[in-house]
């Protein structure tokens, strides 16, 4: 059964030679979990940048596979120690790109929880980013 909750997303990111950008995004969604499986997804706001967009994350013990469709398509896989490379369009054109993955820590259960991710960002297989999100699910009171 798919539960309402607040979703707290908080990122930094750090480029070469740059200070470190830190965002945080709050906002409703949807949650998932059963099985040691989780899904949750919300809608993207003028704040991400990616107004009209759908956010949805499949969290499994090996792996965070994040969704986006709409203004923003993307999908993006982060697995421990594997590479992965996506296509990620906008109305302004498309780019491939690549994560490497980490270390994913998944702390989801039935009734929420934690989901920290730490990644390097990759254009033409150079690292342009050290990527860390942490995402903070908690159910809404009813």
């Amino acid at each position: 059964m798919e539960k309402k909750v607040i979703i707290t997303v908080s990122g930094s990111q750090c480029l070469e030679d740059m200070a470190q950008e830190d965002v945080e995004l709050v906002t409703e969604g949807a949650y998932h979990y059963d099985g040691g499986i989780g899904s949750f997804h919300y809608e993207e706001s003028e704040i991400t940048g990616m107004e009209g967009t759908t956010t949805e994350f499949q969290v499994s013990p090996t792996e965070v596979v994040i969704t986006r469709k709409g203004t923003v398509t993307s999908r993006m896989v982060f697995a421990e120690g594997r590479q992965n490379v996506f296509l990620y369009e906008t109305p302004y054109g498309s780019a491939t790109l690549g994560v490497d993955t980490h270390k994913i820590t998944n702390q989801l259960g039935e009734h929420g929880g934690e989901l920290n991710i730490d990644y390097s960002l990759h254009v033409d297989r150079m690292m342009v980013s050290r990527n860390r999100f942490l995402v903070k699910i908690k159910e809404q009171a009813v």
